[in-house]
């Protein structure tokens, strides 16, 4: 099915650009597995669903037709739980191919559920972070006390150095804590960008997670994964269709819904989407490789 309303399908690059951020940010953290479909894999709105998700090295494979990379293989990484997302706007009574309504379909419906996908999205990244080892291995003063020297040393203990690569690993950060590493570069009279700051560290870049509990995780590469797949289509709909991102390879079902129950039309923007993580052993030694989430020293 496609899209025929012309509100709607002018709406989708104003949609796209509301998501794009997180996805770039999602983008730096892990390997990404977006498709607008998944074989073999029986995916209905409202119920979750666990996908086996490769090893590292599977998913490091890029796919430059797709523009994504993989993560089908082996089952021994981890196993993703994937949840259904979906963003509404009321559309009863708009005419949404005409005049100003035309404006508010593609103002407020891609603006609800652009957001609505960032927003989900986040939250799936901030809970598997969270949920992550905390280490007694890789420990920093409480915030008040750090100093840059401290953001400095992070990750480069006589354990980590046997098997961390701080240059290809990512700072995932609350908002806090990016506020306290910009304060101590400040300090020292040193501005710039998160990837700039994160490079002066001895990291890849630097990524802010909102609300995340954990201070810090350092995430090297490979120990995250993203996979999103579009819900299939099982009522009768207005109109319906799947759009597809040509950047970052993100596909959502776009759906006109007759809410014959409270008399309403509904614009929907479905996803599937799940994260996984590799945690590192809380002496985050070699033992166990993967994410390290930053303990505070007592």
């Amino acid at each position: 099915m496609a899209l025929t309303s012309p509100a709607l399908t002018l709406a989708i690059e104003a949609l796209w650009a509301n998501i794009k951020p997180t996805m770039d940010a999602l983008q730096k953290l892990g390997f990404t597995d977006f498709s607008d479909e998944a074989p073999g894999i029986d995916i209905k709105p409202g119920a979750t669903i666990k996908v086996p998700i490769s090893d590292v090295s599977k998913a490091g494979e890029y796919d430059a037709s797709t523009n994504h990379y993989r993560t089908g293989g082996t089952t021994d990484w981890a196993s993703m739980v994937c949840k259904h997302y979906l963003q509404g706007y009321d559309i009863t009574g708009v005419n949404i191919d005409q005049g100003v309504d035309a404006g508010k379909m593609k103002q407020k419906f891609t603006k609800r559920a652009g957001t609505g996908v960032s927003l989900a999205a986040l939250d799936a990244v901030k809970t598997a972070l969270d949920g992550c080892t905390l280490s007694t291995g890789v420990l920093i003063p409480a915030t008040g006390s750090v100093t840059l020297e401290g953001y400095m040393g992070l990750g480069s203990g006589t354990d980590q150095s046997k098997w961390l690569n701080r240059e290809t690993s990512v700072l995932a950060v609350n908002g806090t804590e990016l506020a306290s590493i910009k304060a101590k570069f400040a300090a020292n009279h040193i501005v710039g960008t998160n990837q700039e700051l994160a490079s002066y560290l001895g990291f890849r870049d630097m990524v802010v997670i909102p609300g995340m509990t954990a201070r810090i995780c350092i995430v090297p590469a490979g120990s995250m994964g993203f996979l999103a797949r579009v819900p299939a289509y099982l009522a009768r709909y207005v109109e319906a269709g799947t759009e597809t991102d040509p950047d970052t390879g993100l596909s959502l079902g776009i759906v006109i819904a007759d809410d014959q129950d409270h008399n309403r039309l509904i614009a929907n923007a479905d996803l599937w989407f799940g994260c996984a993580v590799r945690s590192a052993a809380a002496g985050a030694t070699d033992s166990a490789k993967g994410i390290i989430k930053v303990g505070t020293d007592a």
